[in-house]
């Protein structure tokens, strides 16, 4: 009668290369990225960067990488050994689904992955 929708939430896609120059950005100015949960090729995989341990003062020292069960203390060490199948995660090509983002402990600090302003610039499919 009124035409009523529930808004269909449009997934975030983004190219692995921008995620690596953000967490990278926020690693340079002594800050934690948090984590987010993203799918490529229908296949879920957490990756991000926080703080170790967790009540520890935000600074490189103690940032560490995250990509699924693997830990690294640098961020060189994330790029390099972070690998889907035989390819770098910061070098595939198609972009991936965030699923969620913000994500802290067992905590998603964001309804949406679409309420990271940094994530949501770099979307290749904003527009659409």
């Amino acid at each position: 009668m009124f035409g009523f929708k529930k808004k269909e939430k449009k997934p975030l896609l983004i190219k692995t290369k921008d995620i690596f120059q953000i967490i990278k950005s926020d690693y340079d100015d002594d800050s934690a990225f948090t984590l987010i949960e993203f799918i490529c090729d229908n296949q879920h995989y957490l990756m991000g960067s926080c703080v170790h341990p967790p009540e520890a003062e935000e600074r490189k020292e103690n940032i560490i990488f995250i990509f699924q069960d693997n830990v690294y203390r640098t961020f060189e060490e994330f790029e390099k050994m972070s690998y889907i199948g035989s390819t770098k995660v910061s070098e595939l090509e198609q972009p991936v689904e965030i699923v969620r983002a913000g994500i802290v402990g067992n905590d998603t600090l964001l309804k949406t992955p679409w309420g990271d302003k940094r994530l949501a610039d770099r979307a290749v499919n904003k527009d659409s």
